[in-house]
């Protein structure tokens, strides 16, 4: 017997409030500390520090104050921020805008090659073709680097850019790191990239003070023996969980949990493997839900449509498939289902880091 975790939030603190006077966020305690221990970092000669936030504790808003004050302090050096998809530029740039509107920003994804300004924000999967990688290692050197997502920073293409901007040599440039989760599915460790970790406040914390949403787990039990499973690089194999759970009529019984455990929140599933995403979708619509799937699978402007009509409303409950694990921030969702097996903790902590974000009249459960 195995299970579906069904992840129903409860309300939060309130989000961080702007300062107009200023057109800049105010920071919480805690960002403020893992700035001072950056710093400190910095001071004593660390190079390639490395800041641990939990999914919804503002990393981007940390590495952005961070940046501010060092454009303030040198306004001619150059800054760079990688994220690992296109899709998640965009995003960062919101943040970077409304902690440092004083900022010039530029993009470099996909068409978009904006080089001239004094941050940069390059999406990994463009940089790392050859021509482009040319181009920014050509407008260097940067003061700054900044790894979102740095768990992913050990990759081939990631690691490759670092070594062309200069980011191992002892005159090179000072290289941030900040993740969610400071381990790999595939066990090998982030040292390679960074020294040290400066600062890391656990999710629990964040929780307790009131900063993050507190959760309500329920397991639902399925006929599924995953001990049937293979893996391969430390996870289940997705096609063969895919199978187990859709012989097991996991859409059916994730349903039926939901109509139990969390009726008329708003639901965000993980599922292994695309077809898993779109029955889930199926079931839920049978049902009288509003529901829809996304998958890396489908165009880009196709995904954001089912985003935006979630934001809006208009869908109740969205199935992915490895799409919105990292860096999809909408903060009215209220319940997670995780109907996928996992052997990754760092994957597990993403899942349900998409829910801790506290919303403004979220229910208790």
């Amino acid at each position: 017997m195995a299970g579906i975790s069904v992840r129903v939030m409860a309300t939060g603190a309130p989000v961080m409030t702007a300062d107009t006077a200023s057109s800049a966020i105010q920071l919480r305690p805690y960002q403020l500390d893992a700035l001072t221990a950056i710093e400190h970092a910095v001071t004593r000669g660390c190079r390639r520090p490395l800041a641990v936030l939990p999914t919804g504790a503002g990393k981007t808003v940390v590495f952005s104050a961070f940046l501010r004050a060092r454009a303030q302090r040198n306004d001619a050096a150059r800054h760079v921020v990688f994220e690992h998809r296109d899709e998640l530029v965009r995003q960062a740039e919101d943040k970077i805008r409304l902690v440092a509107p004083d900022v010039p920003i530029g993009l470099v994804k996909a068409a978009r090659n904006e080089l001239q300004h004094p941050i940069t924000i390059a999406s990994v999967q463009t940089v790392s073709r050859p021509s482009r990688l040319a181009q920014l290692v050509e407008r260097g050197p940067y003061d700054t680097i900044v790894v979102d997502e740095a768990h992913h920073a050990p990759a081939a293409s990631c690691r490759r850019i670092l070594e062309a901007l200069g980011a191992f040599t002892t005159d090179g440039p000072l290289v941030l790191g900040v993740t969610a989760t400071a381990d790999r599915a595939d066990g090998r460790g982030l040292a390679e990239i960074f020294e040290e970790i400066v600062f890391e406040i656990p999710m629990l914390d964040l929780i307790a003070d009131g900063y993050l949403a507190n959760f309500h787990a329920r397991q639902i039990q399925l006929r599924a023996d995953f001990e049937q499973l293979h893996t391969r690089a430390g996870e289940f194999i997705e096609r063969e969980a895919e199978a187990l759970l859709l012989a097991a009529d996991a859409p059916i019984h994730t349903v039926r949990a939901y109509q139990q455990h969390a009726p008329g929140r708003r639901a965000l599933v993980f599922t292994s493997g695309v077809r898993l995403a779109h029955e889930m979708t199926a079931a839920f619509t049978g049902a009288g839900i509003a529901a829809a799937a996304v998958d890396g699978t489908m165009p880009l402007e196709s995904r954001r449509r089912v985003i935006a009509a979630f934001a809006c409303g208009d869908l109740q409950v969205v199935s992915n498939c490895a799409v919105l694990t990292e860096g999809f921030d909408e903060p009215s969702i209220d319940a997670i289902i995780i109907a996928r097996p996992t052997k990754s903790r760092p994957l597990y902590q993403q899942m349900i880091g998409r829910g801790a974000r506290p919303s403004p009249g979220r229910t208790t459960a």
